[in-house]
């Protein structure tokens, strides 16, 4: 796998204007929310890093933190190394999300950050984004919703549930992330391996490949390689616990 220097970027002012004010993403993203002026101080401060290939890492597990980056395109995963090499995916990460978030506290990225297929994000470098937070407070509070956003998603992969009931909910809430971007989310690519949902959800891939034939051939899903289609929303959601979700 190739690394990629996580401070390696495009300082072309242009490429940044662009960064903000003309991404589909604005709404997801540091920028909600901002006017007119803030949006552009905040597109001065951002960096548009190149593109990165599968398997390309963003930063590593232990290196220095210095930024924040904003997923513009393609999917990354975070991993962890535990002190005797076993490894641990923490989650999969679409466009219009941040990550690094958890580097700030420790001051160095407690995971791995990697690409799943041809990505690109845009880098915030942390000093310059808490100079601007003290002149633009809604910039602060968008932060920290989204600081607080993080730590929901930690806490809401129990596994104290059954195995089919991780796996539904862990594709219906793909399902509503793909639908948040302005994707379909009942057809959409399962693009990280079965090994590494099977890592996430703490389960064997063979428990994976058979829970995923069992909901075919009830008709909840239909997949192919890697293509899943969602047959039976209700039925999913029944299972993942969230039939009170919309």
């Amino acid at each position: 796998m190739k690394t990629i220097d996580n401070v390696s970027i495009n300082t072309d002012f242009r490429a940044k204007r662009q960064a903000c004010s003309q991404c589909s993403l604005v709404d997801l993203c540091l920028p909600m929310g901002l006017s007119k002026e803030e949006l552009q101080q905040l597109e001065e401060l951002i960096k548009q890093s190149h593109s990165y290939k599968e398997g390309d890492f963003l930063f590593r597990q232990d290196d220095n933190f210095k930024a924040i980056y904003a997923i513009r395109s393609g999917m990354f995963k975070s991993q962890a190394v535990d002190q005797q090499g076993n490894e641990r995916i923490l989650g999969f990460h679409l466009p219009g999300e941040l990550v690094g978030l958890d580097g700030i506290y420790g001051q160095h990225y407690p995971s791995n950050m990697i690409a799943l297929d041809t990505s690109s994000v845009c880098a915030v470098p942390y000093n310059g984004l808490m100079s601007l937070t003290e002149e633009i407070p809604s910039l602060q509070q968008q932060l920290l919703r989204l600081l607080s956003k993080e730590i929901n998603s930690v806490n809401a992969l129990t596994y104290d549930t059954s195995a089919d009931q991780r796996l539904a909910s862990f594709i219906f809430s793909l399902s509503k992330r793909y639908e948040q971007r302005g994707y379909s989310g009942t057809h959409f690519n399962l693009v990280m391996p079965r090994r590494d949902i099977a890592n996430h959800l703490n389960m064997a891939a063979e428990t994976i490949s058979r829970l995923f034939k069992r909901m075919q051939d009830k008709g909840i899903i239909t997949l192919k390689r890697r293509e899943l289609s969602i047959g039976d929303m209700t039925e999913l959601k029944k299972i993942a616990g969230c039939t009170g979700i919309e």
